[in-house]
């Protein structure tokens, strides 16, 4: 290769490296989920437990597809979900009425009173972050998920 053409790649790449990028990605990621991990075992709970329960505080009623995909896992993780959160009586499942091949994850009288004592994540999150404006994170969101849509894990 000429100097010409190593120039000409150089220019190409991002700046600061892409590696050093995903680098400091990996490890802001890592703190936010131990921190979520630390305040949901506050009330004993798993972030996917958490994950579940706040997806049904915002909608109550919903089938097991539907909050697979929304915590991103399977079904039979789901399921695995389900079971415990069941178990420790703050969901019950229920026939869907609107197609009888599937159930329905309800919230009960115990999960939905948890909701008043479980811990509030987007302001804790926000504690975190005060060292960015509003702007600044209404940016860091948008290029995330602008980041997220371009990905192609076939690398």
């Amino acid at each position: 290769m000429t100097s010409e053409t190593l120039i000409s790649i150089e220019k190409l790449l991002p700046s600061p490296p892409a590696t050093d990028v995903f680098t400091m990605l990996d490890r802001v990621a890592r703190q936010l989920r131990e921190i979520k991990r630390q305040t949901v075992n506050q009330v004993e709970l798993t972030p996917p437990q958490y994950q579940t329960l706040r997806l049904l505080w915002e909608r109550d009623s919903q089938p097991f597809k539907d909050l697979a995909a929304a915590n991103g896992c399977t079904r039979p993780t789901m399921t695995g979900i389900v079971d415990t959160l069941e178990k420790n009586g703050l969901v019950t499942r229920e026939p869907n009425p609107d197609d009888r091949r599937s159930l329905l994850v309800t919230l009960s009288e115990k999960g939905k009173a948890l909701e008043d004592s479980a811990p509030d994540l987007d302001r804790i999150y926000a504690t975190c972050c005060v060292g960015l404006t509003s702007e600044e994170f209404q940016q860091l969101g948008t290029l995330l998920e602008k980041l997220d849509r371009s990905l192609d894990c076939t690398c």
